[in-house]
């Protein structure tokens, strides 16, 4: 009795991940580094990374994850049907840094490789 249970808590997982499966696009990036040059110590600077759904099947990000609490992103959240545009907005608190700053955003969707790597950059000053 209990194997037939844990087999049907093993059988009702499966289905649950197959059912978030989405086929393989494309994501076309305008860019995927930004430098923000010189910030002033506790300035919040941002901008934005741009983006087309390149392949032929709706593009699902499934996450963006920024490195540390002094990044923060958005993203769409809805699938992006193949040739839409979206954007990802990026914002950076300098408020406890200073000198040289290299911030990688990860975003995870259905593409080929996973995950595409966007990276922000400044040089805080006092």
């Amino acid at each position: 009795m209990v194997l037939i249970a844990l087999g049907a808590c093993n059988s009702s997982g499966s289905t649950q991940d197959v059912s978030h499966a989405t086929q393989e696009t494309q994501i076309q990036l305008e860019k995927t580094l930004h430098t923000f040059g010189q910030v002033k110590a506790g300035e919040t600077v941002g901008c934005y990374f741009n983006f087309t759904n390149a392949g032929n099947h709706p593009l699902v990000i499934d996450k963006v994850e920024a490195g540390c609490g002094c990044t923060l992103v958005k993203y769409p959240k809805k699938p992006l049907l193949p040739g839409n545009e979206g954007e990802i907005e990026v914002r950076f608190d300098s408020r406890g840094f200073s000198g040289h700053q290299y911030k990688v955003i990860r975003i995870y969707a259905n593409i080929k490789s996973k995950m595409k790597e966007l990276v922000v950059t400044a040089n805080v000053i006092n």
